[in-house]
């Protein structure tokens, strides 16, 4: 397959940026509870970004992009794992 075109991976490290330059603003301010999910937010669509364009993947066959997202669930379930066992703990 073709490589993406110049002007697409401008746009991209143009939009990365921009979310960069979001990020940094965003830590001025005082968004109280909102703060984290602000910023994952933002850091997802980043790592989404260079994931699909500069790692190619929205070229990838489709068992690739399985096994991305397999690896993916299971970082989730992992996660989700972890919280729970830390929520559910009792104090000493």
């Amino acid at each position: 397959m073709a490589p993406f075109s110049r002007r697409a991976i401008v746009i991209t490290a143009v939009v990365l940026l921009s979310l960069w330059g979001a990020s940094y603003a965003l830590s001025a301010f005082s968004l109280g509870r909102a703060a984290m999910p602000v910023a994952l937010v933002i850091a997802l669509v980043k790592a989404a970004l260079v994931v699909a364009i500069f790692m190619e993947l929205a070229r990838e066959s489709v068992s690739m992009k399985m096994s991305v997202a397999a690896a993916a669930s299971l970082l989730v379930l992992l996660i989700a794992f972890m919280v729970a066992d830390v929520a559910t703990r009792g104090h000493p």
